[in-house]
């Protein structure tokens, strides 16, 4: 356990073999020098292009750090301007952050408050990536350096004016700061929910300086002491300094105790600032070089940050004690338990895409995030769905099943399945009795085969959410040899018939006793659809898309609707929530009609083209959308990046590659961006991607050839992939109209439907 743990961090132990060829890949590039840590930070509560932070961390640390400008959960901005360096567990705005805490250098006149201190820094000169930040902040001369590990960070201060230097200390909510010789404890317990018991985020400061001047702040009182606890405690501590001779400063986080804090800076932060800035830029070279791509400096910009995006979420809740076992501590009973933990990520979003690109690049963390939340299963009851920390009333579904069910179909079991499908069972045939945050509409989902219009959240969509959820959990019934189980979730799985409106052409809201809503607008969002209206929603039946063609009579109907989609207007109503939402905004800006790329609704829709025969639109919206919607900048995003799974969408969708439903071990092909694609794989396989004559206009593929032999599938499987080998397209700059085979299609639950 020690050795795997340990090797994790230096990011070359997901798999040995992988690490060993990526890190030969990566000899000689710098693929961090692509990254863009500001894309999607151009954002607000009203419209969004990521609603992402400038992030600097391991991948998948448990905690990071932000430039913090602002004050709530929008707490940066890109102007230039900083006021602290915030360390954050922050998954999402709308989430928002627990146990975080503010550090600010500063010289000269003492201001404590955010506003008053704040200073710009000279972008010009400022360097922001992954594992290394340098700003130059123009108000006192000071130049910050920053590094950072899964639960440390080292910042270097170099004060080039006058003989003392300031650290400024901000501890949030319920918080506590005491200061002894060169050292700061202190702890904030501020959250917005997801913890239980005695919860506090933990946090050792050292200096390699003397501390000659301190005062502690309670409710904006100095207390003249050295510590205090209440609401929002600060500090500030003073020492000598020079120019040419830079402070360093060494900072451990824990959520078990401050002993652990100790343990943890003592563990990740040895050999000082430039060697840990080294072994944090291996990593991420490392896990970056998984994937090369022959393309211009642009595209490489937007890939590698996406990439990098990628990584960030789940965070790593767990620690190692001094001999390597690891602890953590449980926001679901409020003990500390032995094993791995993970959090601060949105499933309904991340199911999709973020985790199936994890299952190719890094098997072995998946396996590990999948085992920690099983590990949150034993303690909190059920597995959990939005944990930050722990669970958190936010989405529907009950997609857990559909990263499990992925895992384990691709080969992936490193982890106690048969725990991870007692908590899935439990969840999908005993309604929630208890306030549990899964599946709520059961009851009238297992007696009805849908949630009536009001009986819980967003009934349409959960009600397919639940279906599709079905057919996952069923799965993992047939590989853990449970018969009866299997047949029945399988035939639930095809309850998403039961809300198809044949006159409408969509799927509608029903009463209890049957009846449609009325009035129906097409265009109306919320009430019964989830962050979308019908256009959105109505599509979302991944196990079956030859079913889901049936119902509009033929693969050829559905493919005019899908048309029709991306033709219309980008009309919206605001329907059930009564006023705009940033999503209808994202729809508007983006003009591909009722196609939301901002939003996960739609992730799967430009795929069904290829499901249903029709690769070419395929192609060529895929094309259009990475190409019109994503960039490496701060306005990078169309919608929420939301947990690696925007960002992921744009990865898969680039190298020609997507998992319509995860669950199944296959990915549906479309155009690649790039003419070279070189995945680095387990067992250091390699799988290659090569496209002739791939350029903005010869977006179509005329020819694909699996290892030499002509392929004429619509898709891959992941077994082809792992076993490396090449695929070879020949591009061209018109639709290649052929007729496409029934066996040529995806899986589907249904038989093909012409």
């Amino acid at each position: 356990m020690h050795k795997t743990l340990s090797l994790i961090f230096l990011g070359l132990a997901f798999h040995p073999a992988v690490g060993a060829a990526a890190a030969a890949s990566a000899k000689g590039v710098d693929r961090l020098a692509y990254v863009n840590i500001l894309q999607g930070t151009d954002s607000h509560p009203d419209l969004s292009h990521g609603n992402t932070l400038p992030l600097v961390g391991a991948p998948w640390g448990m905690i990071d750090w932000s430039l913090e400008n602002a004050k709530g959960s929008w707490f940066f901005e890109p102007n230039g301007k900083i006021d602290g360096f915030r360390a954050t567990h922050q998954p999402s705005p709308w989430i928002a952050d627990y146990g975080q805490f503010v550090l600010m250098p500063q010289s000269g006149e003492l201001q404590m408050d955010a506003g008053a201190r704040m200073s710009e820094y000279d972008t010009a000169t400022s360097v922001l990536r992954p594992d290394y930040e340098k700003l130059d902040l123009k108000k006192g001369g000071i130049t910050v350096e920053l590094t950072a590990t899964e639960r440390a960070a080292v910042f270097r201060l170099t004060y080039h004016q006058g003989e003392r230097g300031r650290l400024i200390l901000n501890a949030c909510g319920g918080s506590e700061i005491k200061i002894e010789g060169r050292t700061i404890r202190g702890l904030s317990r501020t959250n917005s929910g997801g913890v239980t018991g005695d919860f506090a985020s933990y946090f050792v400061i050292k200096l390699n300086r003397e501390i000659i001047k301190t005062d502690v702040y309670v409710a904006n009182v100095a207390t003249g002491g050295s510590s205090g606890k209440g609401d929002n405690v600060a500090a500030y501590v003073e020492f000598q300094t020079a120019p040419g001779h830079p402070v360093e400063m060494q900072v451990g986080t824990s959520l078990i105790s401050w002993e652990q804090a100790g343990q943890n800076l003592q563990a990740e932060t040895g050999g000082g600032f430039d060697a840990v800035q080294a072994r944090v830029q291996q990593t991420w070279e490392s896990n970056l070089s998984r994937i090369e791509i022959q393309a211009g400096a642009d595209q490489k910009k937007t890939f590698y940050s996406c990439l990098y995006r990628a990584q960030m979420f789940p965070h790593r809740l767990y620690e190692l004690d001094a001999a390597g076992k690891a602890l953590h501590y449980s926001p679901y009973d409020g003990r500390v338990h032995e094993g791995v933990l993970y959090g601060d990520i949105g499933i309904w979003d991340a199911f999709r895409t973020t985790f199936p690109l994890i299952t190719i690049l890094y098997p072995a963390q998946l396996n590990e995030i999948l085992q920690g939340f099983v590990q949150a299963a034993e303690e909190g009851g059920t597995l959990p769905e939005w944990p930050s920390p722990g669970y958190r009333d936010c989405m529907i579904g009950q997609h857990c099943a559909a990263i499990f069910a992925d895992a384990i179909v691709k080969g992936n079991q490193g982890f106690d399945v048969a725990k991870a499908y007692a908590s899935l069972r439990k969840s999908a045939f005993q309604p929630p009795a208890h306030g549990e945050l899964v599946r709520r509409g059961l009851a009238d989902y297992l007696k009805l085969g849908y949630i009536p219009n009001g009986a819980s959240t967003y009934a349409v969509s959960a009600s397919l959410d639940y279906a599709y959820d079905d057919w996952c959990v069923a799965q993992i019934a047939r590989q853990q040899n449970q018969t009866e189980d299997y047949q029945t979730l399988m035939a639930r799985s095809q309850n998403y018939r039961r809300l198809w409106d044949a006159g409408a052409g969509f799927m509608r809201p029903k009463d209890a006793e049957g009846h449609w809503i009325e009035p129906f607008d097409q265009f109306a969002w919320g009430g019964p659809y989830a962050e979308g209206g019908p256009w959105q929603s109505s599509w979302f039946v991944p196990h079956d898309t030859a079913g889901l063609a049936g119902l509009l009579g033929g693969r050829d109907k559905l493919a005019s609707k899908l048309d029709e989609m991306m033709g219309l207007p980008p009309v919206y109503h605001t329907g059930g929530y009564g006023s705009v939402i940033h999503e209808m905004r994202e729809m508007g800006v983006a003009k591909f009609g009722q196609y939301d790329q901002g939003n996960q609704p739609v992730f799967d829709v430009l795929y069904l083209y290829a499901a249903i025969g029709q690769p070419w639109k395929t192609e060529y919206w895929t094309r259009r959308v990475c190409a019109e919607l994503f960039s490496s900048g701060e306005a990078g995003f169309p919608g929420d990046e939301d947990n690696g799974s925007m960002a992921s969408w744009y990865l898969l969708s680039s190298i020609g590659l997507y998992p319509l439903c995860p669950g199944t071990p296959a990915y549906m092909f479309t155009s690649p961006l790039f003419p070279k694609i070189t995945l680095h794989l387990p067992q250091d396989r390699i799988f290659v991607i090569t496209a002739s004559s791939n350029n903005e206009q010869n977006v179509y593929v005329q020819r694909r050839q699996l290892n030499g032999a002509d392929d004429s599938r619509t898709w891959i499987t992941h077994q082809d992939l792992l076993q490396g080998g090449e695929l070879h397209l020949e591009m061209g700059p018109d639709a290649n109209m052929r007729p496409i085979r029934d066996a040529d299609l995806p899986y589907s639950l249904s038989p093909a439907n012409p």
